[in-house]
């Protein structure tokens, strides 16, 4: 049985697209484990242990090794399947992890810059705002 080219490429954009759905609910589901512990004032240390754990753990990513490219957008939507909405996603977590983090070590940098980066490479690809991009971008503009 031959499949045409046409069906071969539908499949592969359903694959395409049930990967990147997979991608944004991890990280999204992340995101859900650290919340409680923001709100309960988690040292940093362990919020960023956490997330860089299960980060790993749920799509073999590690975070800081792919933020430390120059880039690292690409990386994630080449290598690990991201698409705007896990790219979304992955800034709103990297906000939430730094929210309450007054340090301004390198990782804090290094975190902060992505947001920017991704917030910015989404905005620029005409991606609508998400709730809170907006705000998290006058904000990191006050930094860099």
């Amino acid at each position: 049985m031959f499949l045409t080219l046409n069906c071969l490429c539908a499949m592969m954009e359903d694959y395409i697209t049930r990967e990147v759905s997979k991608t944004t609910a991890a990280i999204e589901a992340i995101l859900k484990e650290i919340v409680p512990l923001v709100e309960r004032k988690v040292s940093s240390a362990e919020i960023h242990d956490c997330v860089k754990t299960e980060l790993a753990g749920r799509l073999g990513l590690d975070i800081d090794t792919v933020l430390s490219k120059d880039d690292f957008i690409n990386v994630l939507v080449s290598e690990y399947g991201f698409g705007n909405d896990s790219l979304n996603a992955l800034a709103e977590l990297l906000y939430t992890m730094l929210r309450n983090d007054e340090g301004k070590d390198e990782m804090h940098n290094a975190y902060a810059k992505a947001i920017v980066s991704v917030n910015k490479w989404l905005d620029g690809r005409g991606v609508t705002f998400s709730a809170t991009r907006h705000y998290v971008l006058e904000e990191m503009n006050r930094y860099f």
